[in-house]
């Protein structure tokens, strides 16, 4: 079996040969209940999660998606009733409506609008609609409209997917019945199912018709995912539709090692994985697959689990499944193309779709608290300024996978100290940016292309210093000179390795330089100093050549004082200007924190 990342490779690369047939490739919202108008929805990745926040519109598009195909509508979940009318048009006289794309067997791209129209004074009607130019459609003849997507739908809202021994015992009643209470009802009834499940009795009826469909022993497949997606081991399995508790439902009867039980006694998860499993495994090819939180009653393990299965059955039948969650577990992992974060715009109060957002990037907008953020260590306070401040024009779901901290020993002790620590653990979460003036001649030095008879002590340490300018020195185990060498070596070479993908520097020499601006700096010192004071000050400011001595002087002429808290007060004001410039600097800056993210 393949593991996650081999998985999504392959489906990717099943997807770029154009093997999906019958797939949505977007969907577009010119006016659609609460989203934001002309909202877009790209479906890069055959599995696409939306996440967001409770009431966000997630389940809005799965609702329009189940609508898409023939013969299908968005009425099935969303109507006009007199508690809670629905607007026919918005503020433009738009219709609420959703249009997608699709390219056809034979090659063509097709265009497919559904509008909600108003029929024998019906508002709830949808049907397609010829295509609409202002709203992104290609132009095209008045009467010439491209059909519906033919495809099978399977939609399975979590919530509401109870066996049939809970809806009756939570939402049942015995009005009518003999019974006096809910439990003899049970009981009572329960002899007839133990019968269909033994199969000493095929069906039941009443004058109303038969009450059950046929005994469904699960096959080795079934169980197998099962058994897989929920951790434990189940050796047989039977499951029954049926209407002995008065509402439509089904039993599942399970056997492990240990015992023999019913749904009566199972974990909801339970139940809802039989009846997803069932359903997506009897799914034709090309199905698309529309599932409302289908992590509901799992633990985080089946919910990683459960995903797995998705992929799998993806690669397996070419399947489009797209599917709502809260779920870290579910979203973890997952290539960005197939992530749409769900949430509010505060000006209009419609909902937003965001696209293209790494799985932690997501977490920020269901206030999932990461484990552990990613790390960046500079030298000095300066420094940690410009880079968070870069950081907060990039957006707020980046920011929020950083933590920014500064050394006040310098650079020396991140080298010595802190690097030969990072650089043993494989996965290091924490990068450095080292002041421009540290930056080595040459680019940092890859091991692995150094000639196997060079890979010694002394030849590595050599590399380290000339790229560093420092001694590096680890300390080992004592297991004699042999031992002691091949640590030794093994350290080395993880130093260079770390140096490699974690180490970045700032531009120019130092952080002053990055941010100074001669014209900010004069109009600053002329609103507030004399004209004979300014003269001084113009003078003493063009003689001086390192940029942290001007930002001195600066503080000590408009502020009367150079403390560090003046002078980091005046280089906030610079560091604004700076940002609205987005200069060369800014965008190499930028670029590397990109660079760290995608690591």
């Amino acid at each position: 079996m393949e593991n996650l990342a081999e998985l999504i490779s392959t489906i990717s690369r099943i997807k770029s040969s154009n093997n999906f047939k019958y797939y949505i490739d977007f969907i577009r919202f010119p006016f659609y209940r609460n989203l934001e108008i002309n909202s877009t929805i790209n479906f890069e990745f055959p599995l696409t999660v939306f996440i967001g926040q409770n009431g966000c519109g997630k389940s809005s598009c799965l609702h329009a998606l189940y609508g898409a195909p023939r013969n299908h509508t968005p009425y099935s979940f969303w109507f006009d009733t007199s508690v809670d009318p629905i607007e026919y048009y918005d503020d433009n006289k738009k219709r609420h409506s959703f249009w997608y794309s699709y390219k056809h067997t034979d090659g063509s791209v097709k265009e497919v609008i559904k509008a909600r129209i108003r029929r024998n004074n019906d508002p709830n009607y949808w049907e397609t609609s010829r295509p609409l130019v202002w709203a992104g459609m290609q132009s095209r003849g008045r009467q010439d409209r491209d059909e519906p997507l033919d495809k099978k739908v399977i939609y399975i809202d979590f919530r509401a997917e109870l066996s049939a021994f809970d809806k009756f015992f939570y939402f049942g009643n015995i009005k009518g019945a003999s019974s006096r209470t809910k439990q003899e009802f049970i009981r009572r009834k329960s002899v007839q199912l133990k019968q269909l499940l033994t199969g000493s009795k095929q069906y039941y009826y009443t004058r109303a018709g038969r009450l059950n469909k046929d005994l469904r022993v699960l096959s080795t497949e079934e169980l197998r995912w099962i058994s897989f997606i929920l951790g434990k081991k189940y050796l047989s399995g039977k499951f029954i539709e049926h209407k002995l508790f008065r509402n439509d439902g089904y039993t599942v009867i399970f056997k492990t090692s240990h015992a023999e039980y019913s749904e009566a006694f199972a974990g909801s998860g339970e139940v809802a994985v039989v009846r997803l499993v069932l359903r997506i495994l009897e799914a034709e090819t090309y199905s698309l697959i529309l599932l409302d939180e289908p992590e509901v009653s799992l633990h985080p393990g089946a919910q990683s689990r459960l995903k797995f299965f998705l992929l799998e059955q993806i690669k397996l039948k070419k399947h489009q499944i797209i599917l709502t969650s809260h779920s870290a577990s579910i979203v973890q992992d997952l290539p960005k193309e197939a992530i749409k974060v769900f949430h509010q715009n505060p000006g209009t109060g419609r909902f937003l779709i965001k696209e293209n957002l790494t799985p932690e990037e997501a977490f920020y907008h269901i206030e999932f608290t990461l484990d552990s953020r990613k790390n960046i260590i500079v030298e000095d306070v300066l420094a940690e300024q410009i880079i968070k401040s870069v950081l907060s024009t990039i957006g707020e779901e980046i920011e929020s996978l950083f933590n920014i901290k500064f050394n006040p020993g310098g650079e020396n002790v991140l080298k010595k100290e802190f690097i030969t620590v990072y650089c043993r653990d494989d996965n290091s979460k924490n990068f450095i940016f080292f002041d421009g003036d540290q930056r080595p001649v040459n680019p940092h030095h890859n091991w692995k292309e150094f000639p196997t008879t060079d890979l010694t002590v002394s030849y590595l340490k050599d590399k380290i210093k000339t790229q560093t300018g420092e001694d590096i020195k680890f300390s080992v185990d004592s297991l004699g000179n042999s031992g002691n060498q091949e640590q030794q070596l093994e350290l080395l070479k993880k130093y260079l390795d770390y140096y490699l993908s974690h180490v970045f520097y700032l531009p120019r020499n130092i952080p002053e330089e990055i941010i100074w601006d001669d014209d900010l700096a004069n109009v600053t010192a002329q609103s507030i100093l004399k004209p004979e004071t300014f003269n001084q000050y113009s003078s003493e400011i063009l003689a001086e050549r390192n940029y942290k001595n001007k930002f001195s002087i600066l503080s000590k002429y408009v502020s009367g004082e150079n403390s560090s808290g003046n002078i980091l007060g005046l280089q906030k004001q610079f560091i604004q200007k700076w940002l609205n410039k987005e200069n060369q600097d800014f965008q190499e800056i930028k670029n590397a924190i990109l660079q760290i993210r995608n690591t």
